[in-house]
């Protein structure tokens, strides 16, 4: 029976190191990132994968997804689920671009407000746990913010959660 996955992680400056910027941690917490991704894949069935295309690793999950998808030709989907339609307002031209680009190439997006709110983001957080079978969670130790609510919705939805801690990256 098939299933979703989906994944909840930091913004660039929730991480340990410095996002973009050290290549080599990086390049490994990509690597990890597909790791987790095709674990998904081939130990929980997972074919439908949801990203909420923040910043960071919501932008690097669907970027990873459809590399696997398109370049490696594994059967599976990426739905994109948004806060609101503008949540890219305060970006940079580049971030904006690559959003724009990942959009395109989605099977599927998914608006959950209208407008922002306050709470857009979290119901998009609750949105996408709710329609999954498994989390993958990008954690810095850090129990606060919306990572850090997300996988204690999870806990509490009594779903599968893998975490990818990247304070270990090296």
């Amino acid at each position: 029976m098939a299933k979703t996955c989906t994944c909840t992680g930091h913004r660039p400056k929730g991480f340990p190191f410095a996002y973009g910027k050290d290549t080599h941690k990086h390049k490994a917490y990509l690597e990890q990132l597909k790791r987790f991704i095709l674990l998904a894949y081939y130990d929980y069935g997972a074919d439908r994968f949801i990203s909420g295309m923040a910043l960071g690793v919501d932008l690097d999950f669907a970027e990873t997804v459809l590399k696997l998808r398109d370049g490696e030709r594994y059967p599976i989907t990426l739905e994109c689920a948004l806060p609101c339609p503008n949540q890219t307002y305060k970006w940079e031209e580049t971030d904006r671009l690559r959003y724009k680009n990942l959009l395109q190439r989605a099977d599927e997006i998914k608006v959950i407000s209208k407008y922002y709110t306050n709470d857009c983001m979290l119901k998009r957080n609750r949105y996408m746990v709710e329609q999954s079978d498994l989390i993958i969670a990008v954690f810095n130790g850090i129990e606060k913010g919306g990572t850090w609510y997300t996988i204690n919705y999870a806990k509490k939805s009594n779903k599968i959660i893998k975490l990818l801690d990247i304070c270990k990256i090296n």
